[in-house]
């Protein structure tokens, strides 16, 4: 008798999210079937605990050829497809596997629903249908060489969806960083000889990932004009992205054409009444988009979302939340802030702007007291996450809470002692940091600023405020993802150029932490600095001596 559920996977360098993966399938697959396609980590040794069915394929930048060969080493009747950056609710699939014995249904393939987890620590989502289950027959196999796709030979078969969740965290920052997806991607997608719609949807989106939103646009406009008709899944996400990249390439008008025309042909889908509100937002039009996302929170229940629950509740109150802050609204700000960490407790960010609000408005006891009972205490919040929460509030005192944590047992002995430095240069104790770091070879303090307690944003204020050669020698032939080049013979050579948005996102950074430390002399600088930044940036700096004064 044929074993009822076979899962396949491709894999290249997962040893990061490998074990998750099997161990949330293990036990309950009858069978798993690995396909190496290169691995120069240890993700073989770690397939071979789980399965003795690891093959491998030599890679010929085709995912189908790869997925295919996989299939063809599976002996189940039902084969589900799975990455290794993804993992199940093990439950759940017992309990597909238990619908798929007994009752199997008629449809040959289904799609599942994708949950990606994005951002450095998850604090948002967004959700896809892909087709991963498929029955064993001989007659599916996947094509397209990127973003593969199954088919039947029969192409009158149908086709379903499982109310069924995979989960997904191979968009989250870091991971992203490391393997490079979108310049892989883009590379196979741009030599498809014969191009469908979707793959110039496909190739929008590597752009819109690169920054690249000219190049995003004109593909979706070619994708669109391609379209076979207009409720495909991909095309209402093609609208989304294009009126996404149309705000981020600074043509509002046309992406709120396009917004207010998907309002009329999909009045009940949140994301694009969301996207209304953000651009509003952005153009300082705060009472409109205070009116968008109030209503958004009214109709909920009669709206659904494309991209993201997090349109129908967890945005808007987000949102609010900052304009409520912005009208003096203090008490809804902080009752918006609650709200959306209510519904996502990872988000970072949004808990260091309810600590800001807390704070300019409570003593720091009385601070200490809210972050033991609802902070510290929460699963999830790590003493790392805590730490860092703190030094992202632009409050000096708030800062220096991050002490009550050194010697932490969960910190490893870097990371006590980049907070060590920290809490000295916040106390304005530069000479202890001079001491500390002229200890250190290069290569010891760039692993202090890999911590992200004591960061380069704190290294450089520290070569400027005290002139050091050194430092600022250190800083300029530093090897980092991007290059800062430009912001640092700025800052240190008098040598002005246009900056990246990552320096000018740096800039804005090295300026709030000045302020925040009151050192004048760096202040002013930065200041005179000012009109080499662009009309966004120099807005983001008028908003910090506005929250810090």
């Amino acid at each position: 008798m044929k074993p009822t559920l076979s899962v396949c996977m491709i894999i290249k360098d997962e040893e990061k999210f490998l074990g998750r993966c099997l161990d949330s399938i293990y036990g309950i697959a009858d069978e798993i079937i690995v396909v190496d396609t290169g691995s120069q980590d240890q993700s073989k040794e770690i397939a071979l605990r789980y399965t003795d069915k690891v093959f491998d394929f030599e890679w010929v930048n085709d995912f189908s050829k790869a997925r295919n060969y996989a299939a063809s080493k599976a002996t189940g009747e039902w084969i589900f497809a799975i990455d290794a950056d993804e993992f199940v609710e093990r439950n759940s699939l017992e309990k597909l596997k238990t619908k798929l014995k007994g009752k199997p249904p008629k449809e040959n393939i289904f799609g599942v629903q994708i949950v990606s987890f994005v951002g450095l620590n998850g604090e948002s989502t967004s959700l896809n249908f892909h087709e991963r289950l498929y029955r064993n027959n001989g007659a599916i196999s996947y094509y397209r060489s990127v973003h593969e796709l199954l088919a039947h030979k029969d192409s009158k078969e149908s086709n379903g969806i499982l109310d069924f969740q995979l989960y997904h965290s191979g968009y989250l920052t870091d991971v992203i960083n490391n393997k490079d997806k979108s310049e892989r991607n883009l590379t196979l997608l741009l030599n498809k000889k014969e191009k469908d719609p979707i793959d110039y949807f496909f190739i929008g989106n590597e752009y819109r990932n690169k920054g690249d939103f000219n190049r995003a646009i004109k593909h979706y406009q070619k994708a669109y004009k391609l379209k076979p008709h207009i409720n495909l899944d991909w095309v209402k996400k093609l609208l989304l992205y294009m009126a996404d990249s149309l705000h981020r390439d600074k043509r509002d008008t046309e992406a709120l054409e396009i917004i207010e025309s998907c309002e009329e042909v999909y009045s009940n889908i949140a994301d694009f009444k969301v996207f209304k509100g953000i651009i509003l937002f952005n153009n300082k039009k705060l009472k409109q988009s205070k009116k968008v996302f109030e209503n958004i929170l009214l109709q909920k229940g009669n709206l659904v979302s494309d991209e993201s629950i997090d349109f129908l509740e967890l945005l808007p109150h987000r949102y609010l939340g900052e304009i409520y802050e912005k009208e003096n609204e203090l008490h809804k700000a902080v009752q918006s802030y609650s709200k959306a960490l209510s519904l996502n407790e990872a988000d970072d960010d949004l808990w260091s702007k309810l600590i800001y609000l807390l704070a300019k408005h409570s003593t720091m006891e009385e601070l200490a007291i809210f972050l033991n009972n609802n902070v510290t205490n929460k699963k999830g919040i790590t003493p790392q996450r805590v730490v860092k929460i703190l030094l992202a509030v632009p409050i000096l005192e708030v800062q220096r809470l991050s002490r009550s944590l050194l010697n932490e047992s969960e910190l490893s002995s870097l990371e006590n002692e980049a907070l060590l430095i920290k809490n000295l240069h916040l106390d304005n104790q530069v000479d202890d940091v001079m001491e500390i770091l002229k200890e250190k070879s290069e290569n010891g303090i760039v692993n202090i600023l890999a911590t992200g307690v004591y960061t380069i944003v704190d290294l450089i204020l520290l070569a400027k405020e005290t002139g050091s050669a050194k430092y600022q020698e250190m800083l300029l032939t530093m090897k980092v993802d991007k290059s800062l080049e430009n912001l640092l013979n700025m800052l240190f050579n008098n040598k002005n150029k246009k900056l990246s948005s990552l320096e000018e996102n740096f800039f804005i950074s090295i300026y709030k932490q000045a302020s925040v430390l009151d050192i004048n002399e760096v202040v002013n600088t930065l200041k005179s600095r000012k009109v080499f930044l662009s009309k966004q940036a120099k807005h983001r700096i008028n908003e910090i001596n506005f929250n810090i004064s």
